[in-house]
């Protein structure tokens, strides 16, 4: 596809003619006799003659010098469409069929040429049918005329696109492309246009640059006629001389071009050298083959080859030395080519009034039709003209199994012509309703006097289990948290308020089990009495009826509890445009929505042993379920498959993201201790909340019996927090917000959030020698030598170093921040700093997991079915008060603990040269042990480790590290723990069903028998499964989900697919603060917006390490030398601040300060008006020239291109072209003017020879 569109480029752009002579130039028996006409030959004599006739003489009238013979170009000098449209009236009319604006397909001159060429093109007018049938459908008063011009000017300006968005950034590099002269605007429109700039092609560019495309085309690309599905499909060829077909003259298209460079005069290969970056001395120098091959990169083999065939090193020709060069990293072409390229495609983009992104009335665009047209893509376009029903996002690279997964056309964005429509109708605005859950039917039995019988029961248990508590407290105490108990403990750490919450919800749990076993009693008892085949209670129908039932009377003062951090409970303030830090009144309807200390919520009903609260403990059959530790290890073998695509990165920020989202707190004991539920009996013995389970008979690692005590080994498991406030099942709390809003930074709570900054606006840090670190505190966890372990916004920052190192990137660029945030607004306090800061680094945050990391792990099909991708420009309008944000138990107990399959057994370390640094760390040694972490650069080494060491492959394998060894004291032999079986320990605590329950709920087939899943899930993986389970219906959500094969181009398979997907669609739709949203109140500035979708993962790091250096452009993908490149950190898309600056003093509109409010000309036809976020500018339409003229001085009309192209002509007396498609037609091709001296020829007069054409 790649070469296809250079050539359709060189159609639009370059034409070459020639001037008709009698006879052939080889053939003897009919060769020219003229003199005049024999000029126009450029032939060698004899039996390998190839007929070449030489390109027509141009003739320029504003450069009136006719001592060198300059090449005349047919086609217009810019991306106009001229090779689909012609440049002539007749070409027009020719291929026009002047019903609904449409053209003949057949009639356009490059449809019909076999290969890849005519595919495109075809592909390209049947568009442009399409969208003008619906144009034509949407206007209906529109003219004929009107359709085709706009559909034609649709169809120019979507090819402008693709070209600078997608095509010049895979051939130049996107080093190049960002550039100012090659890079888009984005969100308004471009002034970049230049009327003082001369527009033109240069003929270095015709003749040797656009014909390098040719060495790309494999042979099936040009000899066939082709679809446009095989031209998404076939791999263009490393650039290759060796010619693929010849024409029938004998001439290979490469050959041909270098004889047409010597032709027009083009300069030798060592004159172009210096063009874009100086590789000769100051000095003058006798270029020879030596210097060829120290000044350029080329191969020493073909600087062998050059001097075999050119007698001087001068003599290259350009094509030929160009080609032979090493391509840039990242881009397809060595640096001759890719500075040709680079001169002449700013050039077509400068010099064109019609540009796509210009604001020049009445030509330009709207905003609202520029975003139609930034939304386009070459796959979408294909996708349009109805040319093909699959294709991947990327057009111009191959398909893979990863972000370039082959995609429906429906699930491509397809071309918007809502902007064109000129009175669209009202759209129907849906409201909003909550709907009423459904009433129940009261339970007879279900008296006042049997619910206040279960609390005062419930109270005299709750108090019992506290005495427990304290007596096993005071006699045994707690386990050290330096222990692995203690360190696994650590990680689910209840904080106090989480606690108090806890002791109220027990309250509530209690009675509920009071009540259901009263109830089951009476039920017994009517059975044994009257009717023993009589139905029990309906186990939903009662869960679903206690949950309506209010105790609050009956409690008396057992709630209430003194809250060590307490919020401020004030009204919401709606205008303000910062979260709260608990994620409190983010909806205003219901406040406590979203916040910390809340439940989560669920995608299904809990299922309980018991219906209320005790683990799931039995299958559908009756039979007890697999042991945890088997399931672990039958399924989830330790067999290392790398990933070839993706880096370590991706599973360090999954960590990241779920640390934001979730923190599932256990229980305590008394005094905040942490029990031992390692024995077997602890529950009994220890904690009602303990829920060991053994190691199960024959284990390959760990022993059945403590050798020590002579008891059976069992995994410690301690239950999480119930945090329901009403009768019924057990609800687990989430002591994070559940919001994505960079908690883990800043904290969930005003006190810790004020113990983790300084009021400066910057975030408190550790200063050793380079950049800071995090702020260093004792932490009862902290295994490092000083005892001081690094603190951060979720209290597992220290857990292990590849997280400690990403939390350190983002302290840092909250300070980075918060820097250029000073320096643009001087006036703002700290607290405005900090507020502003944070506000942005939330923003970036979820920018990059909805834009970077959910598409890897999802799929493109899964990010667009569940509405996750994100705009590319304007604001996002489904904001729903009305849907909960709450985070699902599913996805924090099971569908989010996909990181543990992509761990590696060692962080590796790489240096600023990226090589290796010893030792790697083993990830055993590096939970919360920090002292490695305080030697100067390591945090660099670890991050750019991270970045480019390939991670372990989303599958069922884990390694053994966390499976045997987790939190493992070196020194107590099988003291670790099998992370595995406790998150299979923790859904079942959770109440969370079974993977075949959400099968059904994602729309795959709920399995009946083993091999309903064979669609999903390998047949070896099956067989496993039924060794280890007695049915389906039993298999536990994390290993079933873990084993499915994962969806065409995405890491997950369905379920999982289904269950993040959902979740990260209501973290979107719910928050009232997603940084697209355009509530007036809380949004982001156009150009703010505009600023932190450049963000990506990758600046971030790279801008805030000690060494920038280099690194590639994704920082989720490992490195590729094309695809994916190290380039500069500078060289990456930079967030300016400057949109954030605070204009209270007003604006400098041209040479006048402007209040805020206030308007002003800074040229005669642009208009501007201040804001508190800077100037507002906009073009303006002239309808009458001549009040312009008289209101203005001639000299500011010219200087303001907006005025110069709506009314120049007036003033300079030139003539207006009556048609624009031949504004350059037959002039003169420029000649790149920044080439080494070269001696200029005088040629003949030859203008009595041009063709009238």
């Amino acid at each position: 596809m790649l070469p296809a569109w250079g050539q359709l480029l060189a159609n639009d752009l370059v034409e070459v003619a020639q001037l008709p002579i009698s006879g052939r130039c080889c053939e003897r028996e009919s060769a020219v006799k003229d003199p005049s006409e024999l000029q126009q030959c450029f032939v060698r004599a004899g039996p390998d003659c190839k007929e070449y006739k030489r390109s027509a003489p141009g003739f320029d009238a504003e450069a009136c010098q006719k001592h060198t013979r300059e090449q005349m170009n047919v086609a217009s000098a810019f991306i106009d469409g001229s090779g689909l449209y012609g440049s002539t009236r007749h070409e027009f009319d020719q291929l026009r069929t002047y019903i609904s604006g449409g053209v003949k397909v057949e009639s356009c001159k490059y449809c019909q040429v076999a290969g890849a060429t005519g595919a495109l093109h075809r592909a390209l007018l049947q568009q442009h049918n399409n969208i003008g049938e619906r144009l034509a459908h949407i206007n209906p008063d529109w003219s004929e005329e009107d359709v085709f011009l706009e559909a034609r000017r649709i169809i120019t300006a979507t090819i402008q696109h693709i070209t600078y968005n997608e095509f010049l950034p895979l051939v130049l590099g996107q080093e190049t492309t960002a550039k100012e002269g090659l890079r888009l605007t984005a969100e308004k429109h471009s002034s970049n246009y230049s009327s003082s700039v001369r527009g033109g092609i240069y003929n270095e560019f015709a003749t040797a640059a656009m014909p390098a495309f040719w060495s790309m085309y494999p042979p099936e690309m040009l000899a066939k006629k082709m679809s446009a599905h095989e031209l998404l499909s076939i791999a263009a060829l490393q650039k290759s001389l060796v010619p693929s077909q010849t024409n029938a003259e004998g001439w290979s298209e490469l050959a041909l071009a270098v004889h047409r460079g010597r032709d027009h005069g083009v300069a030798s290969y060592v004159h172009a050298l210096d063009l874009c970056d100086r590789r000769f001395p100051e000095q003058a120098v006798n270029v020879t083959f030596d210097t060829i091959a120290q000044v350029t990169n080329i191969p020493e083999e073909f600087i062998t080859n050059l001097r075999e065939i050119y007698q001087n090193a001068e003599d290259i020709d350009l094509l030929v030395g160009a080609l032979l060069e090493e391509p840039a990293v990242g881009a397809l072409f060595g640096p001759t080519i890719s500075c040709l390229l680079t001169l002449q495609f700013e050039q077509l983009k400068q010099t064109d009034r019609f540009w796509y992104e210009n604001e020049i009335p009445p030509s330009s665009f709207t905003l609202e039709q520029l975003k139609s047209i930034r939304q386009t893509s070459l796959s979408g376009l294909l996708c349009g003209s109805h040319q093909v029903s699959t294709a991947q996002s990327k057009a111009f690279i191959l398909e893979d199994n990863y972000l370039n997964s082959v995609l429906d056309c429906a699930q491509l964005p397809q071309f918007d012509l809502k902007p064109w429509q000129v009175n669209p109708e009202d759209e129907v605005h849906v409201e909003h309703v909550e709907v009423e859950p459904d009433t129940k039917e009261a339970i007879a039995e279900l008296s006042p006097e049997l619910i206040e019988a279960a609390v005062e029961r419930a109270k005299q248990e709750l108090e019992e289990r506290k005495r427990f508590e304290y007596e096993v407290w005071r006699t045994q105490g707690g386990i050290s948290a330096k222990s692995p108990d203690g360190t696994a403990a650590s990680f689910s750490k209840a904080n106090m308020a989480a606690l108090n919450l806890a002791n109220s919800s027990l309250i509530f749990e209690l009675t509920s089990n009071e009540i259901v076993k009263t109830l089951n009693h009476i039920s017994r008892r009517k059975r044994q009495i009257f009717n023993p085949n009589q139905n029990a209670f309906n186990r939903n129908e009662l869960t679903e009826t206690l949950q309506t039932v209010d105790i609050s009377g009956l409690l008396g003062g057992a709630q209430k509890h003194i809250d060590e951090c307490p919020e401020p409970q004030t009204a919401c303030d709606a205008n303000t445009p910062f979260r709260t830090l608990s994620g409190r009144c983010n909806n205003l309807r219901n406040p406590n929505w979203g916040k910390s200390l809340t439940t989560f919520s669920r995608l299904l009903p809990a299922q309980y042993e018991d219906g209320i609260s005790a683990p799931r403990i039995t299958g559908v059959s009756g039979t007890p379920l697999p042991n945890p530790r088997t399931i672990s290890t039958t399924i989830h073998p330790d067999i290392s498959n790398l990933h070839t695509r993706y880096s370590l990165m991706v599973m360090q920020f999954a960590q990241f993201v779920d640390h934001d989202l979730t923190l599932t707190p256990i229980h305590k004991g008394f005094h905040e201790s942490i029990p031992s539920c390692r024995s077997c009996n602890s529950r009994q013995t220890v904690h009602p909340e303990c829920n060991p389970f053994p190691v199960p008979a024959g284990d390959f690692y760990y022993p059945e019996v403590n050798v020590t005590s002579g008891e059976r080994f069992c995994f410690p498991s301690m239950r999480s927090l119930p945090g329901q406030q009403s009768l019924g099942p057990r609800d687990q709390i989430n002591q994070n917000t559940h919001f994505l809003d960079a908690s883990m930074v800043y904290g969930e709570t005003n006190c810790l959030a004020n113990k983790l900054r300084g009021f400066s606006g910057r975030m408190n840090s550790t200063q050793l020698r380079g950049k800071e670190l995090l702020p260093l505190g004792p932490h009862p966890e902290c295994k490092s030598r000083n005892g001081l372990c690094f603190l951060g916004g979720d209290d597992r920052a220290s857990e292990q170093p590849g997280l400690t190192a990403i939390h350190t990137a983002f302290l840092r660029e909250h300070n980075r921040i918060v820097e250029g945030l000073r320096g643009v607004n001087p006036h703002w306090n700290g607290e405005q700093l900090y507020h502003h800061a944070r506000r942005i680094v939330s923003a970036q945050v979820q920018h990059i997991v909805f834009n970077e990391f959910l598409p890897r792990i999802l799929s493109w099909n899964a990010v667009n079915l569940y509405g996750l991708k994100l705009l590319p420009q304007g604001y996002y309008k489904d904001y729903n008060p009305s849907c909960s944000p709450i985070v699902f138990n599913e996805f924090a107990a099971a569908a989010f603990r996909i990181g543990h399959s992509l761990l590696r057994p060692h962080i590796p370390r790489l240096s600023v040269q990226h090589q290796p640094v010893e030792p790697p760390l083993l990830l055993r040694d590096g939970f919360f042990r920090m002292d490695a972490l305080l030697q100067p650069g390591i945090i660099d080494e670890i991050l750019r480790g991270l970045v480019a060491t390939p991670m372990e492959t989303l599958d069922q394998f884990i390694t053994g590290e966390v499976t045997n060894h987790l939190f493992e004291d070196r020194k107590i032999p099988f003291s670790g723990i099998d992370l595995i079986a406790l998150n299979i320990q923790r859904a079942r605590d959770h109440g969370v069903p079974s993977y075949n329950n959400y099968r059904a709920l994602c729309n795959l087939k709920r399995a009946t028998n083993w091999n309903d899943l064979s669609r999903e899930i390998p047949t070896e993986v099956i067989n496993r499964f039924q060794k280890v389970y007695a049915s389906v219906d039993d298999i536990d959500l994390f290993p079933g989900a873990m084993t499915e094969r994962p969806l065409q181009g995405g890491l997950v398979g369905p379920t999982l697919a289904c269950i993040i997907g959902i979740q990260f669609r209501q973290l979107r739709k719910c928050d009232r603060f997603w940084y697209e949203n355009q509530n007036p109140e809380v949004k982001f500035t156009e150009a703010q917006l505009a600023e932190i979708r450049k963000v990506t993962l990758a600046k971030i790091v790279c801008e805030n390490l000690e060494v920038t250096g280099d690194m590639q452009r994704a920082a989720f993908d490992l490195p590729s030398n094309f695809l994916n490149p190290r380039v500069p950190c500078a060289s990456m898309p930079q967030i300016d601040l400057n949109a954030w600056r605070e204009n209270v003093q007003g604006c400098q509109i041209g040479n006048r300060n402007v209040r805020v409010g206030e308007s002003a000309f800074p040229s005669p036809c642009t208009s501007c008006v201040c804001s508190a976020e800077g100037a507002q500018c906009a073009s303006l339409r002239i309808t009458d020239c001549g009040q312009l003229i008289r209101q203005w001085p001639k000299d500011a009309i010219l200087r303001d291109e907006v005025c110069n192209s709506q009314c120049g002509i007036y003033l300079t007396g030139q003539q207006a072209s009556g048609f624009n498609a031949q504004q350059r037609q037959g002039q003169a091709q420029p000649r790149v003017t920044r080439s080494r001296n070269q001696n200029l020829f005088k040629f003949p007069d030859l203008t009595p020879f041009i063709a009238s054409l």
